[in-house]
């Protein structure tokens, strides 16, 4: 369960904004992992809890995923807009393109 909440409150900082939160993330993931009971030696009426649980955790990890690589699309697409590119860009070759342009959407 602290895992499902950990990766819960890691996508609720990526949809927010939140770099704090974010920030943060790591060490209650890591937390999390180390505070999973090994499988064996436990009854079969908790190993279908904690698969329970994991199958939680997975679709809370896919939703990380998706909104991670939204954010990173956006931030992506905000760079070039203003002649930034993502990596080392010497000459402008980006901001040369783009001069002129403007960008009307909503995300």
């Amino acid at each position: 369960m602290r895992l499902r909440c950990a990766l819960d409150q890691h996508a609720s900082a990526l949809a927010s904004a939140r770099l704090d939160a974010l920030l943060a993330g790591p060490t209650a993931l890591q937390d999390a992992v180390a505070s999973i009971p090994p499988a064996t030696g436990i009854s079969a009426e908790d190993r279908l809890r904690l698969r329970a649980e994991l199958d939680a955790a997975g679709d809370a990890l896919s939703r990380c995923r998706h909104l991670g690589a939204s954010l990173t699309a956006f931030v992506r697409v905000t760079l070039d807009t203003h002649g930034r590119a993502v990596g080392y860009d010497p000459q402008r070759i980006t901001a040369a393109a783009l001069g002129g342009r403007a960008l009307n959407t909503r995300a």
